[in-house]
């Protein structure tokens, strides 16, 4: 029996991949807001020198010992209850210390400079700072932006499939006319072509760099990179296993 609009739907992968989009937007909101509210305390630690105490700066992230120094100590203390706070960000990054997550996140010189005496703490440090932080939430609203165009192309494409299963279930149930039913047959097949056209379209426009970002993370769960052409060609299957149905008389 013919899926109907909500079987035929469930029947592809366009579920599962909203699924893991909205999953990946929400986490995405709640890293911006993280990284805002940073940059909000940011503004509250000042940005001028302390005179240096003769401390060098560390080998590693591990031994770290900032209590020496104000202003370094008040930026890695803004980082954890902030960026570190968001509820999914340790599964998701796995760091094992604040100054490793800065280092991700800012680059190797601005976490090695927090870990320094006062010298290494100056304006200079702070804009770096700002501007990289700038710069971590700009990337991440341009991914934002990607995935909410992709999750609206699976939207669109996921309710027209809904109505041409409405109406592939309708013919399989022997609804129609013999003629009618070859009529509304050859009208799907329309309908999929030129949704697989638009389909393309949209895929090509999206930027090549940004399929490793659906392969590799969004869809990495999926059986397919590409949810979208799969479900459309699985309704053609249905579609035509249903018209060898009717020509045959079985319908």
């Amino acid at each position: 029996m013919a899926q109907g609009r909500k079987q035929l739907v469930d029947h592809t992968s366009l579920p599962r991949a909203q699924r893991h989009l909205a999953k990946e937007e929400s986490q995405l909101k709640a890293e911006i807001e993280a990284f805002e509210a940073f940059l909000d305390r940011l503004t509250e630690i000042p940005s001028h020198s302390y005179q240096t105490d003769g401390g060098t700066l560390k080998d590693t992230f591990h031994s770290q010992s900032p209590s020496a120094h104000a202003p370094q100590e008040a930026v890695q203390t803004a980082y954890r209850e902030t960026i570190l706070a968001v509820g999914h960000w340790e599964d998701a990054y796995g760091e094992e210390t604040t100054l490793e997550s800065m280092a991700d996140e800012f680059g190797v010189d601005v976490a090695v400079g927090l870990t320094g005496g006062s010298a290494t703490w100056s304006p200079f440090m702070w804009n770096q700072l700002r501007r990289t932080s700038e710069e971590v939430i700009e990337t991440r609203q341009r991914t934002l932006d990607v995935l909410t165009v992709e999750r609206r192309q699976l939207r669109d494409l996921e309710r027209s499939l809904g109505d041409i299963g409405a109406e592939l279930a309708a013919i399989e149930r022997g609804h129609y006319s013999f003629t009618d039913r070859s009529d509304r047959l050859r009208s799907i097949e329309r309908q999929l072509e030129e949704l697989a056209q638009k389909h393309q379209s949209y895929l090509q426009q999206r930027q090549t760099s940004n399929d490793t970002l659906f392969s590799a993370f969004i869809y990495a769960a999926l059986e397919t990179d590409y949810p979208g052409l799969a479900a459309l060609a699985t309704a053609r299957e249905v579609r035509d296993r249903i018209e060898l149905r009717h020509w045959a008389g079985m319908v």
